[in-house]
């Protein structure tokens, strides 16, 4: 991966986004199958490759002046909404599940397919930018588990994760401050300084958290301990990006505004 984000050009990292990004994005909708919501997986996995090629759109790296970027955005989004609530009226939906159906197939695209754009939105700006977003969860998720580990003793989700607490999410928050102000006072994003790093890693590591709790709440409603079996020992695609998907539109956004 990292070979592919130095080495490689940017189509090659954004190809592997977007690979893995589907790969995610399927076994979401499996998930959701397990839960008794049918989607429809060709306007899911469809709409999510579209999202995925049209990732400019969403980013405005067209230009403040061309608007031929946002009109794309709209049309596409209502489209997916569009296609994903019409499509239970051509299957074999009950009446009474409909909306969860199409609420499925929305978010497997929403949720899954369109945060992920800002993977590719980061390397755009510079692959140190990506590297920081995988530093920051990775520190976090150390960080989160030693304390965790060592001091946890309050329980932060106990129906949905049993085994996070909040001194793992306290320490996980400041272990991952103090990767963004490192970062940032060196050479993985100078630009930011280290202040300005340490807010990064804050906020982004935060959304990442809740991205991984939002996960467990599908798996624990599935009746399943990973979302794949593709990675012995760590579970599926979606397992290894939940938390990537919530932190980085987070440090996106950040980098931008600064």
């Amino acid at each position: 991966m990292l070979a592919v984000l130095f080495l490689g050009p940017p189509i090659a990292f954004q190809g592997l986004v977007g690979v893995v990004t589907l790969a995610a994005l399927y076994e979401f909708l499996r998930l959701a199958e397990r839960t008794g919501h049918r989607v429809s997986k060709t306007v899911a996995v469809g709409g999510g490759a579209a999202v995925l090629l049209a990732w400019p759109a969403f980013w405005g790296y067209g230009g403040p002046a061309d608007r031929r970027g946002l009109t794309v955005a709209v049309l596409l989004g209502v489209s997916v909404v569009v296609l994903a609530s019409v499509a239970p009226l051509f299957s074999r939906v009950e009446p009474a599940d409909a909306l969860a159906s199409a609420g499925s197939t929305l978010y497997a695209v929403a949720g899954i397919a369109l945060p992920a754009t800002a993977i590719c939105a980061l390397r755009a700006f510079s692959p140190r930018a990506v590297l920081l977003l995988f530093l920051i969860v990775w520190g976090c998720d150390s960080f989160a588990y030693y304390a965790g580990r060592s001091f946890g003793r309050g329980k932060l989700a106990p129906t949905v994760s049993p085994k996070k607490t909040w001194e793992g999410a306290i320490g996980g928050l400041v272990g991952a401050t103090l990767v963004g102000a490192a970062a940032g006072a060196w050479v993985v994003l100078p630009e930011l300084g280290p202040a300005r790093g340490a807010l990064a890693g804050a906020v982004a590591s935060t959304a990442g958290q809740i991205g991984d709790l939002v996960e467990s709440l599908w798996k624990r409603g599935a009746g399943v301990k990973d979302s794949g079996v593709f990675l012995p020992g760590h579970g599926g695609f979606y397992d290894r990006i939940d938390s990537l998907l919530y932190a980085a539109p987070v440090l996106a956004i950040l980098i931008a505004a600064i």
